[in-house]
Formats: structure tokens, sequence, C-alpha cells
């Protein structure tokens, strides 16, 4: 048994390198805390291994040098300055006051001062005190005294623009690739180097020239905690969940919870400890304390969906959206799969992506929008509970900043991205983009890591989860097509088309943009099989529109003003033959728009001028091809 394989990973990868490279650059999760065997030279086997929590990477990285054999381990951060090991972890000969006297032979006339300018550190984060340091460290690099590691902190700090660096921090990088040339190899110690790491927050904060085709650095990356990381964590730390009352159900729970935290930090998952005994749930109830860690609620309104809500829901989603039976039949199944939890059960593990997605295709006005307003009435009692994103107004190159916030330091920072800040405060809801073919290409960056990791970090690097979301995506795609010199002309004929004719042609053109135009076709892959195509407004479907729409109108009348709005049954089909079928290539909108001229107006004009304000009963109806009012 192998026991460096019961390390993080980053270090089992920094470990295989640390003989081949002479400076590393380590970046990422690097604010996180860490747990580490530190018995794995002398356990047997890995029931032995005894782990410990180091609250920084500092105090890990010392503690895994001192155990491989280094002598002397310096650490230096900008304002703090310069450390040594003290006697009880590194050789008592190498500490800070015994260095400059017996650390280096040969040391140069400046390593005294380097010393005690670097140890002093600089609170106005000048460069004095990291020039002092590096020029320290290029010495210790050479040095053929004592095996030497040395920890340099904040190096994202060290310049403003790596790709156009100041004057006086050009040196402070080239010393530092000379010192990477300069270091000593150590054949009687297994080859080992001495070493130099570097921690920043990302790569790119260091120029590309440091590591880019150069065989002596390495940048590694730091992750958040794998699965058997997290199993490591739960073993070491179940006992400080909340536990009393019932007995621990400890192998369901090692099973299951490396799959619930996916993507957790250490420190992410030391809070779900303190959430669990602040609020008294039991480790049992693991789902329910991640969920209140993440969306702040202790219960999920998805599965507290009343039955005969869903049982009904086909027939209340009708009630709004008119002749669209495919698209409500699959949305159906999207709530009632929710509802059972079953979101996931075609996965090997509980996944962190949304609880469905649906990618509504079709002419304008058949009910799109409306549909999605109809789900969050359905499901949330309350139809604010859909956060609607217009995707016109998301179609410039910093539309994704828009989104998710600017980074530290870039204006707009401080407020934060339109789309985390919506679903942090809305965790469950349904999330409308329309019209994504007008998005910035740049935003299907983000609409990708939603659809496959169910979260986004916005920036001031707060996760915000998308997992408990329903996410719909409308488009008019495919209505019209592009012939080879750029003209629009239309992809499907109202009146002439069938639907199974015009399902066909319109997928076949959003597949063409996301793969040709977009150049994306992983996109269009993820989406599945959640297209949804609808249809256009038939006649029957005007009818059926338009005579809801009188009803509402009517309804209205009477509470508003105690006015009886009468007509005949043959009232609704005279008014979609002469007055709507024109128009409805505009969809429900379009009946919409004549019932505002024809009636609405009618209705207002009529009661002002005959004088029947309140009280009384107002009958409509067509004659001669005219609406009369009496």
């Amino acid at each position: 048994m192998d026991k460096k394989n019961y390390f993080p990973t980053w270090l089992q990868e920094f470990n295989r390198f640390k003989a081949l490279k002479s400076e590393f650059f380590l970046y990422g999760n690097i604010y996180d805390c860490y747990y580490f065997p530190i018995n794995y030279k002398t356990a047997i086997n890995s029931d032995e291994l005894k782990f410990a929590k180091f609250n920084d990477i500092k105090e890990l990285l010392k503690k895994f040098l001192k155990e491989e054999g280094y002598e002397i381990i310096t650490y230096f951060d900008i304002i703090d300055g310069l450390e040594v090991g003290d006697a009880h972890e590194t050789n008592p000969k190498y500490s800070l006051n015994n260095l400059a006297n017996s650390g280096v032979e040969n040391p140069s006339a400046d390593f005294s001062k380097n010393i005690e300018r670097a140890r002093l550190g600089n609170r106005d984060i000048d460069l004095d005190a990291a020039k002092s340091a590096i020029s320290l460290y290029r010495e210790l690099m050479r040095n053929s005294t004592a095996l030497y590691a040395g920890i340099f902190n904040f190096a994202s700090r060290l310049t403003s623009n790596p790709n156009s660096l100041e004057d006086d921090v050009k040196p402070l990088f080239l010393r530092l690739i000379k010192a990477a040339q300069e270091s000593k190899v150590w054949p009687e110690k297994e080859r080992k180097r001495n070493i130099l790491i570097f921690l920043c927050d990302k790569l790119n904060d260091i120029p590309a020239w440091m590591f880019l085709e150069n065989p002596l650095t390495k940048g590694i990356e730091i992750l958040e905690p794998n699965r058997e990381e997290r199993q490591v964590f739960f073993r070491e730390r179940k006992k400080q969940f909340y536990s009393e009352g019932k007995e621990v159900k400890e192998e369901e729970l090692m099973k299951s919870f490396p799959d619930l935290t996916e993507n957790f930090s250490n420190r992410e998952l030391e809070d779900l400890c303190t959430i669990s005994v602040q609020e008294k749930m039991h480790i049992n109830d693991m789902k329910e304390i991640i969920d209140l860690y993440k969306y702040g609620v202790k219960e999920n309104p998805w599965e507290k969906i009343d039955f005969s809500k869903i049982n009904n829901a086909a027939e209340e989603l009708r009630k709004r959206v008119k002749g669209q039976d495919k698209a409500i039949q699959k949305a159906v199944e999207i709530i009632r799969r929710s509802n059972l939890g079953l979101d996931s059960i075609d996965k090997p593990k509980p996944s962190s992506r949304p609880k469905g997605v649906l990618f509504l295709a079709g002419p304008t006005g058949t009910g799109k929008t409306e549909l999605a307003k109809s789900l969050a009435e359905l499901i949330f009692s309350d139809e604010e509970a859909m956060i609607r994103f217009d995707m016109s107004e998301y179609n410039d190159s910093n539309s994704d900043v828009k989104m998710i916030g600017s980074p530290p330091g870039y204006v707009g920072y401080e407020e934060g991205g339109q789309l985390t800040d919506a679903v942090r405060k809305k965790p469950f809801s349904i999330i409308l983009f329309d019209e994504i073919e007008k998005a910035h290409p740049r935003i299907f960056d983000k609409f990708l890591q939603i659809l496959d990791d169910g979260r986004l970090t916005d920036g001031k690097g707060e996760t915000t989860y998308f997992t408990q979301s329903l996410i719909i995506f409308t488009s008019n795609l495919g209505i019209f097509k592009e012939e080879e010199n750029g003209k629009r002309i239309p992809n499907v004929l109202i009146g002439q088309d069938n639907y199974e004719q015009m399902e066909i042609k319109i997928k076949t053109e959003i597949k063409n943009f996301f793969a040709l135009k977009l150049g994306r076709p992983e996109i269009f892959n993820r989406f599945g099989d959640n297209f949804v195509v609808f249809d256009f407004i038939r006649p029957d479907v005007a009818e059926s529109i338009f005579e809801n729409n009188l009803s509402v109108i009517k309804r209205n009348l009477h509470n508003l003003k105690n006015i009886v709005l009468e007509y005949e049954q043959n009232f609704v089909k005279d008014f979609i033959l002469l007055y709507a079928m024109d128009n409805l290539d505009m969809g429900g909108r379009g009946i919409i728009n004549r019932i505002e001229t024809h009636i609405k107006n009618g209705l207002t004009n009529f009661m002002f001028q005959s004088g029947k304000l309140e009280n009384c009963t107002i009958r409509i109806s067509i004659k001669n091809n005219e609406i009369f009012f009496e």
C-alpha cells in the first residue's frame, strides 16, 4: 500500500515532482484547510494512518517538507515577513538566529541584511521586503550545506499586470528564473533538490514565461477535495456533527456524504458540522443539513408540492397555455420527477445539476413565456418565483460579467452579478432565459457551467447553486433561415406546414445555429432531448385564446363596474375569422392586440358615448362584418 495515496491530490503531484523541478506555483484553492496523514512514515497500513487538520497550507507544507528531510524551511509573506522553522520543527542549527552564521557556505555581503529586511516585512506593501526575500531565497537555493525549501505567499501581489511587468518588478522574476537554474541537486538524498514554492490565487497572476516551456518550473492547481478526501473528512469529523437521540447510520452516510458534497471545500465541510450542531439537525439528515447550507431553508418546496396539484398539473397548465400539449406534457414530467426526488435516478450518484431543463422553441406569441409563469404559479404558488432574463440585454462582450459580477478591483464589483444574486435570493425558482440566440457567445460558457455543474462562482468568489431550479430557455430560432447571401427567408409556413414538418425544420435550424454559426455543438448536446417545439396558433386554438381573454374582460367588467357583458357563442368564431386570421403569425399576442383594438377600445368608446358607465348590461355582436355594442 502506498500511504502517499492518502495525501491531498495536489500534494501527491507535488511529491512526485519535487525531485524534478526547482520552483512550484501552487494556485486555486489555497485558502482552504487540509487533512493530512501525519504518521505516513511509520504507519504499517492505511488503517493506522492518523489524520490531522491543518488550518492553512503554510503549516501543512512545513510539516510535509520536514518529514521529507528538508533541513532549512523558510516562509515569507509581504506583511509578516520572514520565518524559519522553529527548533522543534526543523534542525535548530538552521533557525532564524543561526541562519546567517551556519546556513550557507560563503554567504554574500548582503546575506544578513536581506534576512533582517525580509524578517521585518513591510506593512505599506512596497517591494523592499520582497526584494530582500527573493535575494535571500536565491542564495539559499544554491547552498550546498543543507537541503532547502522556501515558501513565498501572496505571490499574486507581486504585480498587478503579469503581462506587462512594472520596471521595478521585472528583476524580481528574472532572479527567480536564475534561482531555478542554480538550484542545488543532492544525489545522496534521493536526488532531491532545493526548491521554492509560490502560493498564488491564479496561475495567470504570474508571468507566463516563468513556467511555459521551462523544465525547471511547474504549476499545480489545488482543487476542492475529491471523493476520497471527502470520505477522509467524514471519517475524521463525523463525531463533530449533532448525533443525539438516534443511532448514526454510519455505513450509509459514508457512501452518501461524498456524493452530496461534490465541489465542497474542506472549510465548507467544516461549516456543515457547525450548522448541524447549531440547528440540532441530526447527522442522519445530511441532505437537509446541506440544503440548509446551500439554500438557507430546511424544507424543500419541490418535495412539498401537494399531490393533487401534480396530479392535475396538465389540466391547470392548459387553462393558461393553449394548444401546446406536447410542451405541457414535458413540463409535467419534470415536475413529477422532481417531486418524487427522481431527477438524478439515471446518475450513479446524486447530481448537482438543475432540477430540469426545457428548451422551448417556436413562433412568437405561442405561450413559451406563459408556460414558465404558469409553472412558477403551480409549483411555488407565486408567479414571482420565475426569474426572467431577456437575453437581448446580454449581447455585448461584457455580458458574462453582468451576469456573475465584476471581479475585485473592477468597476461594479460591489453590485454583484444579476443572475447569481437573483438565484441566491430565490434558489427554488423557475429561471427563464428568453430568446437566447440574442445572447453574446461568451454567455454560453456560463450556460454550460450551469447545465453541467449546477453552480456558478460570482466575482466575489461566492458560489450560487442552481440545483433546485428549473431552467427554461426560449428561442425563435428556426422560424426564419438565412440564404447564402445572408437574406432571411421564412423557414416554416403557417397554414401550410403541419406540426411534424415544422418540428423537423425548427430543430434542424437550432442544431445548425449551435454547430455552425456559434461553433459550440457541445452546448446543443447538453440540452439532450429537452427541445420542445411550440406549434403555430391554429384557428381552433385561436378561438380558445380569444374566448379565454374575453372571459377575463367579462369578469373584470362585472367586478369593477357591475356591468354584465353578453355575447352569442358564434361571436367568438366570427371575430377570429374577421379580425384575427391575418394576424395569427404573431401568435396569441396577435389575437390580444386585435382584442385591444376592437373590443377594449370599442367598449370604452361605447360606454362614454352611451352613458352606460355602471350597473347595466352591454351586448356585443357582429353585424355586417362590424362589431356593435348595445
